[in-house]
């Protein structure tokens, strides 16, 4: 299977992104800091021993103490071929979760093709932020980020004009224009004082960054202190953590996952447009 018309196999990247993972894996282990694979990956382990055939990323997720433990540590542990991706070490890159990325590889989205940043291969790392399901509170702070990051998002201009209608797209274009004049150091920190609105005061965490839906927020959420009850599954031939608990993890995100989807929805879904490795 090629991605795209790029007439790379599907499984050249996937090995490159493995390669990450392995690297990303032995930083973590020599720092203590805990982590899981996380949504699709998650799901490759339990029903693939490795990546879903038609998967063209990785994921991992880890609490947010142990989320900015990485971030200062990886730079010094990591080794020269690869490159952290945050809005700290690539001023354009405007997501609030880091990529490990391959340097000398190219991995381009067509989402972000025209932004000028690190655009090689990476798995996705996202941080689990402390929420209040079902208080006043809780659905303040969803809101807020859901409508700060869908407003963040239109800093890239592909989203804006390939909107569904000409309504929508001046809409997201006017959008665009007017979060070209807000300092990115201002949104990063307002999304940031929103992701740590409960830090150590809630017995939930979920997925939060760029974006976060009810929907989503209710998909990804977990007990905090059931985090670290891990064990090592297969994934490509190695061992990683996951949940103890995956049965309910992975039933919370898609319900019954033994099921392979239809043939039409298997393939990739990030709209890559060139690869180089």
């Amino acid at each position: 299977m090629e991605i795209g018309n790029t007439g790379v196999g599907i499984k050249e990247v996937q090995k490159a992104q493995l390669d990450i993972l392995i690297e990303f894996d032995r930083i973590c282990r020599k720092n203590n800091i805990k982590y899981q694979l996380f949504a699709g990956t998650l799901l490759g382990t339990i029903r693939h021993k490795g990546f879903i055939p038609w998967d063209d990323d990785i994921d991992v997720c880890m609490l947010r103490e142990d989320y900015e433990k990485f971030l200062t540590v990886c730079n010094k542990d990591m080794k020269n071929e690869y490159f952290l991706q945050t809005y700290n070490s690539d001023p354009n890159y405007i997501m609030q979760f880091a990529k490990l990325r391959k340097n000398n590889t190219i991995f381009l989205e067509r989402v972000t093709a025209k932004c000028d940043i690190h655009h090689g291969v990476y798995i996705d790392i996202f941080p689990l932020d402390d929420v209040r399901p079902n208080t006043l509170m809780g659905d303040f702070q969803q809101k807020l980020l859901y409508g700060l990051g869908r407003i963040n998002l239109t800093r890239i201009k592909y989203l804006c004009v390939s909107a569904d209608n000409i309504l929508q797209r001046s809409a997201r274009l006017a959008m665009h224009y007017l979060m070209k004049l807000i300092p990115r150091k201002l949104t990063n920190y307002v999304h940031r004082k929103l992701f740590l609105m409960f830090n150590n005061r809630s017995n939930f965490v979920s997925h939060l960054t760029n974006g976060a839906s009810a929907k989503r927020l209710k998909k990804y959420m977990m007990k905090k202190n059931e985090f670290y009850n891990t064990i090592e599954a297969e994934f490509e031939g190695h061992k990683f953590p996951i949940p103890q608990n995956y049965d309910d993890v992975l039933r919370n995100l898609f319900g019954n996952y033994e099921e392979l989807p239809p043939l039409e929805e298997q393939k990739p879904h990030h709209g890559i447009v060139k690869i180089q490795l």
